[in-house]
């Protein structure tokens, strides 16, 4: 895959695409920021369509990553999901009494997992009904205090029982690879049998997906330390980005709370935007993160 690696150093657009495609999947990259997946992707279908189920716990304060340092201990509580449809609901059980129900398991960890962690991003392996006016509720419960880590914070999940509703951040069926595909082949920088990897790589990344990253409500966590897995140097310039994304999306809300002549103080909601254009507005600092974890992802088997 080098010429592929290659390829994506030397265009900075399609390494943006490829990001927004990783990260909205929820495997370990950019990852849990509340957003909702651009229109022209979504679903036109409006009835029920079986889709696999692509989702992360609504945690506070992680922007991206958390991992929870003990399997067992998570997994002895309860993850439940409910889907309303009309005047029915349906209950999926992830998992309970020690182990994941049939049908779902985690999202795989970087580190090694050996070590009895688990990451606290979730898939579904069998397909479920999903329609686009679903209402969703979510609900854990967690039996004893869950340390955890991330990029550059850790912390604990207390004891007890956590419920969020939301709706899906994205129901994908067919994935649109003609204006990319275009582009490659513009540009003709790799051959046709190439381009064909890259694309079909996207599509399985997307197809037949429902994409569960829109809750009303987070878990807040109990920081405990400032210090996550992220080296020094590299968790100052990951915390500049997350700053710079929040400066740029409170941006608008001043905008529109500020009289013109005003000099009175405008509270700023701390609560990041849910939209997906922030990844847009943002491209810039994204940039310089894209090309490492598009670098990692295309190395994968």
């Amino acid at each position: 895959m080098k010429f592929l690696a290659a390829y994506i150093e030397r265009n900075y657009r399609i390494s943006l695409l490829i990001l927004v495609a990783v990260y909205m999947l929820g495997v370990p990259a950019f990852a849990l920021r509340m957003t909702e997946m651009p229109e022209e992707l979504q679903t036109k279908i409006k009835e029920p369509r079986e889709r696999t189920i692509h989702m992360k716990l609504p945690l506070l304060q992680p922007t991206f990553h958390w991992t929870f340092m003990s399997r067992d201990d998570l997994l002895s509580g309860k993850l439940l999901l409910r889907i309303l449809r009309d005047d029915r609901s349906s209950e999926i059980v992830i998992f309970e009494n020690g182990q994941f129900t049939e049908g779902w398991e985690d999202m795989p960890l970087q580190s090694t997992p050996e070590r009895g962690e688990i990451y606290f991003g979730f898939i579904s392996t069998l397909k479920c009904p999903t329609a686009p006016g679903d209402r969703l509720e979510l609900e854990l419960t967690v039996e004893k205090d869950l340390p955890g880590i991330g990029s550059i914070q850790s912390g604990i999940l207390p004891s007890g029982t956590y419920i969020s509703k939301g709706t899906y951040s994205g129901l994908i069926d067919d994935y649109d690879t003609s204006a990319l595909e275009a582009s490659l082949a513009e540009q003709g920088k790799i051959s046709a049998d190439e381009q064909e990897i890259l694309l079909n790589k996207l599509r399985s990344m997307y197809e037949n997906k429902a994409f569960l990253q829109s809750w009303s409500d987070q878990w807040p966590l109990k920081i405990t330390s400032k210090t996550g897995w992220l080296p020094q140097e590299q968790a100052k310039t990951f915390t500049a980005m997350l700053e710079n994304l929040d400066q740029q999306e409170a941006e608008p809300e001043l905008d529109e709370q500020l009289p013109a002549a005003s000099a009175d103080p405008v509270v700023i909601d701390e609560q990041p935007s849910q939209s997906y254009l922030w990844c847009w507005i943002a491209a810039p600092v994204i940039g310089l993160f894209a090309a490492v974890f598009v670098l990692w992802f295309l190395k994968k088997p």
